[in-house]
């Protein structure tokens, strides 16, 4: 199984022979808060720069291009607090010490000193101090001015651990004077760069996300070539590909194998999932109330949308009414940005206790399109019976006794509150401690549902005691690796299980399918001459295939001397099994790809897709950071042509004696969460979620 964690291998001697590296350390905490590295940057033209732990830095140059002594005066002409140090590469402890676990910050130096090609419409450059992916339609620009409002890059990053990422960012237009990390469009060379001292642009960029828009690229898409290059995979795989050839003298990069996972055998009553009919059921209890808050012409048009899709799909009547406790409400306002903008009372932040409502936005741009609107309606169908179950506290959409364990089951998140100042006894410094709120959400044998909340702060109970204690205890060990905790869970408080997002993902064998796709890419031309002599060939050998390959002399015999491939492709029907055959044929005898049958399972110990299906679990004996662990990845129920998430490794460790959690992954084989997917976590988290949201 291949996965994002890399295995580089260095060749110190040429790095040392052609590259000179400093590590740069400031006193001051406010590090980024200042373009100290401007000289190097801007007077000595650094080859890269790399930020690392709190105040320090990295700095890349070519062998020659600055002194250690000349660096140093450069840049305590106005920073006194600086200190710099020339790394020797050929030293080992010293490398360890600079670069971290297998010279991670090195191979990261070394990728940010990449410069990608110029793209004819928009680049950038690595003054950034990061390595960004960039494609022309991840830029907004102003509908009047054309003036671009913010840009989107994919960042590649080496995690810790040594697990290659690709990282959304935005970075927003931002027209106010401020001290720090600026950047700009060069306006000169229409590059993206870091705002350096000397610059006079005022149109100005920061990085932050936007409110409204919520930037995603799919992870993964092999409709065609061109799909493929802008999806996260594809771009990786272009990054490999530079990397072999602007950095091999340097490094290479390889992807470390891990033993394949067993699969969790889904039953068919999971597979099939809750039925339209079966929902209509759920909805049919209570009744369906829709809440028009807008009364304008939009919202009666998704009125009769909603009222045409539950009576087409679901057998329910929704009726237009206020409010009421007794049904389910779908209430129509408008977007947050309308209230903000009108200075008005935004309806999403009332807290209706008692109520079951699911909101719908007027704006919202998946009532336009029936093959948009119907999935969206499907989960606003599961998010009311979900929230009428945590209302009930009873699970209804589930059978909870197919469990079969026999336990109570608790299930915990905690939330950030406030951070308090202390003052420590010894030498009486002033510390700040954060205060978190925990939300517990305990489940009987039967499915009854109990909630509690409690807070760190407050006189607690033994239980509630240890469950803060194991929450700061996994959290501090996950620190350095930076991963993040989706939750605790136990069905005996001696036996706390930790869920931890880690940083590693499932991949497909990216460079396969990227050769593939573009040796298959449905503009290629094909000559009409060659396919039919391959086709009288093929005849020959497979006379059992006549019928099929007298309709393909038909369809072939008044084409253009040269054909696309998608035309070749409709001649020769790619569903059939004899066509299959002689795409095979074609490939094998005349290095001709018409189709690269990716989704076939011939194919798959090349392609490796199956990497990111279904429900898979091991269990590692020998985790680095928690020892004996249970791993485990959730992908998409089947094959398909685009997958627009990552399939994350979590792992699940026990701060008890005995893993538990291979009970639990019937809690995850359910579409009820995700639309039509699986969901990632246990799915009464999802309850546990709309428990936090109510109070």
């Amino acid at each position: 199984m291949l996965t994002n964690k890399i295995k580089v291998n260095y060749n110190m001697k040429n790095i040392d022979d052609d590259f000179d590296i400093f590590k740069v350390v400031k006193e001051n905490k406010d590090y980024y808060k200042n373009n100290i590295l401007d000289s190097a940057l801007y007077e000595f033209k650094a080859a890269a720069v790399q930020y690392t732990f709190g105040t320090t830095a990295l700095v890349l140059f070519r062998k020659g291009s600055v002194t250690e002594r000349q660096f140093k005066e450069s840049i305590m002409k106005e920073y006194k607090d600086v200190r710099i140090q020339k790394i020797d590469v050929m030293d080992q402890e010293q490398c360890v010490n600079t670069f971290y676990y297998e010279n991670r910050l090195l191979a990261q130096l070394l990728i940010n000193s990449m410069r990608i090609p110029r793209h004819e419409s928009f680049t950038y450059h690595n003054l950034t101090g990061k390595l960004f992916y960039h494609d022309p339609s991840w830029i907004s620009r102003d509908k009047k001015t054309k003036e671009i409002t913010f840009i989107r890059f994919l960042e590649v990053v080496i995690d810790p651990g040594m697990y290659l990422n690709l990282e959304h960012k935005t970075f927003k237009k931002y027209n106010y004077d401020k001290w720090g990390r600026l950047y700009i469009i060069d306006p000169k060379t229409g590059e993206f760069r870091k705002k350096l001292k000397i610059d006079e642009v005022k149109t100005t960029y920061v990085e932050g996300s936007l409110p409204h828009n919520h930037f995603t690229v799919n992870n993964f898409d092999i409709k065609d070539y061109e799909k493929f290059k802008k999806s996260k995979m594809g771009i990786l795989g272009q990054f490999l590909q530079d990397v072999k050839e602007k950095l091999s003298k340097y490094m290479i990069i390889e992807f470390e194998e891990r033993e394949d996972a067993q699969a969790y055998e889904i039953s068919k009553l999971e597979k099939k999932g809750i039925s339209e009919k079966e929902y209509g059921e759920f909805l049919r209890k209570r009744g369906v109330v829709i809440v028009d808050e807008n009364d304008t012409e939009r919202s009666k048009e998704i009125i009769k949308l909603l009222q045409k899709e539950l009576k087409r799909a679901y057998g329910v009547e929704a009726v237009v009414g206020e409010l009421s406790k007794d049904t389910y409400n779908i209430r129509i306002i408008h977007d947050k940005e309308y209230y903000e903008n009108n200075e008005i009372i935004d309806p999403h932040e009332e807290k209706k206790k008692g109520y079951i409502v699911q909101h719908v936005t007027e704006e919202s741009k998946v009532f336009k399109k029936e093959k948009e609107y119907v999935p969206a309606i499907r989960k606003i169908v599961q998010e009311l019976i979900l929230k009428g179950d945590v209302r009930d506290k009873f699970i209804s959409i589930y059978d909870w006794k197919r469990l079969d364990s026999g336990k109570e089951w608790s299930f915990i998140i905690r939330k950030k509150v406030k951070a308090i100042e202390t003052e420590t006894n010894s030498n009486k410094k002033i510390e700040k401690k954060q205060i978190y709120n925990y939300y517990r959400l305990k489940i009987d044998r039967e499915g009854k549902m109990e909630f509690d909340t409690f807070c760190d702060a407050d006189d607690l109970g033994e239980e509630e005691e240890k469950i803060c204690f194991e929450y700061d205890n996994i959290k501090d060990k996950q620190y350095r690796s930076k991963n993040s905790i989706d939750g605790l869970i136990y069905s005996s408080i001696d036996n706390i299980h930790a869920i931890i997002l880690t940083k590693e993902k499932t991949l497909p064998d990216v460079e396969e399918l990227r050769d593939t796709l573009k040796e298959t890419s449905e503009k290629g031309q094909v000559s009409k001459e060659i396919i039919l002599k391959a086709i009288r060939e093929f005849e020959v050998e497979y006379p059992e295939y006549e019928e099929y390959i007298i309709d393909w002399k038909k369809n072939f015999k008044d084409a253009d001397e040269y054909l696309t491939k998608t035309q070749v492709k409709k001649f020769l029907n790619m569903r059939t099994k004899a066509s299959a055959k002689l795409n095979r044929y074609l490939h094998e005898k005349y290095n001709l790809w018409i189709d690269g049958e990716l989704r076939k399972n011939e194919f798959e110990a090349i392609y490796q897709i199956s990497n990111l299906l279904n429900i898979k679990f091991r269990y590692d004996e020998n985790d680095y950071v928690d020892g004996h662990s249970f791993t485990y990845y959730v992908g998409a129920k089947s094959k398909k042509t685009s997958y627009p998430n990552a399939c994350c490794i979590r792992k699940v460790v026990s701060l008890g004696e005995k893993i538990e959690y291979e009970e639990l992954l019937p809690l995850m084989a359910v579409d009820f969460v995700r639309n039509k997917q699986y969901t990632v976590i246990p799915f009464p988290y999802k309850y546990l979620r709309e428990y936090m949201e109510q109070i």
